[in-house]
């Protein structure tokens, strides 16, 4: 059997291709928006920190669609004929996508903060933006932020980012294998009305669930802003709420189990995935 670690290298390999096309892309865009912004003076403040605003405004967009083509990737894996016919484990194949999608992810965000910090050059040593800076985030200005932070609060939604994000790439991959499975067992004429019907519903339940923990994370660091703690309380508006570490371990530990779950499901899954596509 191939190993995990030659495969794991492999598909990370596949994927950093994709990570140095988005950073191109993303640089040329951010360089563009922010002549664009220089030129007609499209946002407020000062026009030193056009470039900064640029990079940080398309950063996000640029993340959902490394997750999408990344998801899209994986699922190419699995439907691979090349991969399906090597010697590999399901449990080791599915692992190996899933964790070079997420390391590719993490050097995509690192570069993504060097360039944030370089188009912020020069402003940065500007009096104006530390003013600002002061202004905006509160307990940053009054010197309290660095003093009440816990850098536990920082690495625990470090990591529960890193869980969402895999529960993300196992749901689509539930998604299809699903869909792929129950329609293989009906006629064609009906079969894709049915992969349809099993994928939006699914999809439902998935989005449901990712806008519960995007309200959470928010609140999360609207907290960590303004009051120099991360909140972790659900359901509780990020201003009123202190500090909870339990709350925030209880969170990570649910979305954790979610994944072993989806994780033992797809195994099982993938194993009847027989459908293979190059």
């Amino acid at each position: 059997m191939t190993s995990f670690s030659s495969i794991f290298k492999e598909l990370t390999k596949n994927k950093v291709r994709l990570v140095r096309r988005l950073v191109f892309l993303q640089i040329v865009v951010g360089i563009l928006l922010g002549f664009w912004a220089l030129f007609y003076s499209a946002f407020e403040g000062e026009s030193k920190a056009y470039f900064l605003i640029s990079f940080i405004t398309i950063t996000p967009l640029f993340d959902v669609a490394y997750l999408f083509l990344s998801s899209r990737k994986n699922e190419q894996v699995y439907a691979s004929q090349t991969w399906r016919l090597a010697p590999i484990k399901e449990s080791t194949l599915l692992l190996a996508n899933l964790f070079s999608a997420i390391v590719d992810g993490l050097y995509l965000v690192v570069i993504q903060l060097a360039m944030i910090l370089i188009a912020g050059l020069p402003i940065i040593g500007t009096n104006e933006f530390w003013k600002t800076t002061f202004k905006n985030f509160g307990s940053i200005g009054e010197g309290k932020l660095w003093q009440d932070i816990h850098i536990t609060d920082l690495i625990s939604v470090i990591v529960l980012l890193i869980l969402i994000g895999i529960f993300i790439y196992l749901a689509v991959s539930l998604i299809n294998f699903t869909g792929k499975i129950v329609s293989d067992f009906l006629p064609e004429k009906i079969s894709k009305l049915v992969y349809f019907l099993v994928v939006v519903s699914l999809t439902c339940i998935g989005l449901i669930f990712l806008i519960n923990v995007y309200w959470f994370v928010m609140d999360s660091v609207t907290g960590f802003l303004q009051n120099g703690m991360f909140l972790t309380t659900l359901g509780k508006d990020a201003i009123d709420v202190r500090s909870d570490l339990t709350g925030n371990y209880l969170t990570m530990a649910v979305v954790l189990a979610v994944d072993i779950i989806l994780i033992a499901i797809n195994v099982v899954l993938l194993r009847k995935y027989h459908e293979a596509k190059i």
